[in-house]
């Protein structure tokens, strides 16, 4: 938002200074502000650049690739479906109120539809249409720079060119939800991204598979069915083969969770929910259950005496 607002040349201090969000803080990627002062800084924005245009030059400004936590993880999706999946994730495991969902129709259609926890008197309809335009930039990063929806539903009761030019897509306005509709992409798309490991008789699988599993961890797409495809075979004879080394598929993902974690609580300073992700949940009662069994200790109780041993 501060660099569209700075580029389109409004006042970036006094604009955050009224929404009581000190614009030094945002240097540090890990601080998060109440949904009631970004609301406030699109107000002020708003009151000064009255149309509503400035919404979608934020959504569509975001390099996807620089976005802390989440970023890499959707450059490594194979589908729009599944990149927009592991951002709703994302959502959830950060508490954040938005409410979004994906709806799969029978013609093959996918509808990504926008609520959020309060009204429209509180979260704008700027926030609607930058998360919107946000996830045209990342199925256009994903997949590809020509891709569009098929449909845009809006709230905005006045047609738009600026909408129509950037959605390329039919629009409806007036409308009851805030809504993108696109071609389910998934089922088509069987290429992984990761490419194939040769994993020969003679070299023992566990080698590999803590490897690949830390690259497929943040995706949330961690099984081993389709880590067995990536290594050429089929899900039985991967089975076979841990087996044979004294290990299980289960067994290998919680080492490498339980070592990924450690690290992350120790040396970062991201939350405990951005672990959780980063280690492929989608619960964080599931991390931090999976977490004190590991440790006898829960994840923040490892990290205040990770820190004190360091301080010490």
């Amino acid at each position: 938002m501060a660099e569209t607002f700075k580029w389109q040349g409004l006042p970036l201090p006094a604009l955050f200074a009224k929404a009581n969000i000190s614009l030094e803080s945002l240097a540090a990627i890990h601080n998060r502000y109440p949904q009631t002062n970004v609301s406030i800084l699109w107000r002020e924005a708003q009151q000064l650049l009255p149309d509503l245009n400035i919404a979608i030059e934020v959504g569509k400004g975001v390099d996807v690739r620089a976005l802390p936590v989440i970023g890499f993880a959707l450059l490594q999706m194979e589908s729009v479906v599944d990149a927009f999946e592991l951002m709703l994730r994302y959502q959830k495991l950060m508490g954040g109120n938005t409410n979004a969902k994906l709806i799969e129709h029978d013609d093959n259609t996918v509808e990504m539809r926008f609520h959020f926890a309060n009204d429209l008197d509180t979260i704008t309809v700027q926030s609607y249409e930058a998360a919107m335009a946000f996830c045209v930039k990342v199925a256009r990063t994903v997949a590809d720079k020509d891709w569009r929806p098929s449909k845009v539903c809006l709230s905005r009761k006045t047609p738009c060119e600026h909408a129509k030019a950037y959605f390329n897509c039919e629009i409806e306005y007036g409308c009851a939800y805030h809504q993108l509709f696109f071609a389910n992409d998934s089922a088509s798309n069987n290429s992984d991204p990761q490419g194939v490991f040769e994993v020969t008789h003679h070299r023992a699988i566990t080698q590999v598979l803590a490897l690949v599993i830390e690259q497929r961890l943040a995706t949330g797409k961690v099984n081993s069915k389709s880590i067995a495809a990536q290594f050429g075979m089929s899900e039985k004879t991967l089975q076979r083969r841990l087996v044979s080394e004294g290990t299980t598929f289960r067994a290998e993902l919680e080492a490498v969770r339980q070592k990924k974690s450690l690290s992350l609580l120790s040396d970062t300073q991201l939350s405990i929910s951005e672990i959780a992700y980063l280690c492929g949940y989608s619960e964080i009662s599931a991390f931090h259950h999976a977490f004190t069994r590991w440790n006898a200790v829960s994840p923040s109780q490892y990290r205040a005496k990770s820190a004190s041993e360091r301080n010490f």
